[in-house]
């Protein structure tokens, strides 16, 4: 079976990424720093620096016959895998958390949970790079391979069970009143 993938837009890396552009900006228009003769004085560093802001923007999310994994863009360097022997089952999930004006964001996302009943792999459903043909066909992979949970969960600040310290919770069973 060939690779199915799909682009993801790494939320945390553009948030880093625009802090640091702002501190430089801000830097240049205080007159600390000239960001041109910068950019022309160091040119062999401007490459693979162009490389890392990319690779921390975006990554990918691949599925073959072996199992599902996060990637680098370029070069394609796993950091993040699962098996589909380490895999018990996958659970659609509605993560809930407040913005910091106390409004409820809802987060559509897929679990991925091992024997231990701990999630050992998460992918979004709602990215806008990833929303299309790829992630309906890797979807309909993951469905061949693993069983699905009959049942949609919801979590209210699920940032332990993302990581993978705590067990998943089965009771928390998406209501009609969300």
């Amino acid at each position: 079976m060939r690779d199915i993938s799909t682009l993801k837009l790494n939320i945390l890396g553009m948030g880093v990424n625009g802090i640091i552009l702002f501190m430089m900006f801000k830097l240049h228009y205080e007159g600390d720093i000239e960001i041109l003769e910068i950019i022309k004085g160091y040119y062999e560093f401007t490459i693979p620096l162009f490389f890392v802001v990319i690779n921390s923007l975006v990554y990918r999310v691949t599925v073959n016959s072996t199992g599902i994994y996060k990637s680098l863009l370029f070069p394609k360097i796993r950091y993040r895998s699962g098996t589909w022997s380490e895999i018990k089952h996958f659970i659609h999930v509605t993560e809930l958390s407040k913005d910091d004006k106390g409004k409820e964001k809802r987060h559509e996302t897929i679990w991925f949970v091992d024997f231990n009943d701990k999630v050992c792999f998460r992918m979004s459903k709602q990215n806008p790079l990833s929303e299309g043909e790829n992630m309906r066909k890797i979807l309909s992979v993951v469905k061949q391979r693993e069983v699905e949970y009959p049942e949609k969960l919801v979590y209210r600040s699920p940032f332990w069970y993302r990581v993978g310290l705590w067990k998943v919770d089965y009771s928390k069973k998406e209501n009609s009143e969300l």
